[in-house]
């Protein structure tokens, strides 16, 4: 019982840890641009950026799907540049990456192309998951 109990509670309180996960924001406009193997959203104002990850996307989408010889369907890229904060997440069961997008010229980032890196990064785990 105490087991029990002890799961439940951990179950309860850990949900509240992916919370950056539910602002939605409906009071933006949303687009969309289609490339070769995906579909970038975003919204008003992140135009530029779309365009990069669409290309980007297709580029990597190549080596990393020869390298695990597996083809997922079309993926969805949300892109959102309304925080404070740069981070990607993959959703595997229904082809969805989200890229949290802010401005990157700030002294000790470096000159690496983060876009680039978080977009090989991201879909390679969701290529490496739904090839298992």
């Amino acid at each position: 019982m105490k087991k029990l109990i002890f799961l439940l509670f951990v179950i309860l309180f850990t949900v509240n840890l992916f919370a950056q996960f539910t602002d939605f924001h409906p009071e933006l406009e949303w687009y969309t641009i289609k490339g070769k193997h995906v579909e970038v959203h975003f919204h008003k104002g992140a135009e530029r950026t779309a365009e990069v990850v669409a290309k980007i996307a297709d580029e990597v989408w190549g080596p990393i799907t020869s390298l695990y010889q597996y083809e997922p369907d079309v993926v969805h890229f949300v892109i959102k540049d309304i925080d404070d904060y740069s981070n990607g997440a993959t959703y595997f069961f229904d082809n969805k990456i989200e890229i949290w997008t802010s401005a990157l010229d700030f002294d000790l980032r470096g000159t690496h192309n983060w876009l680039r890196n978080v977009i090989s990064h991201e879909f390679t785990h969701m290529v490496q998951i739904q090839s298992s």
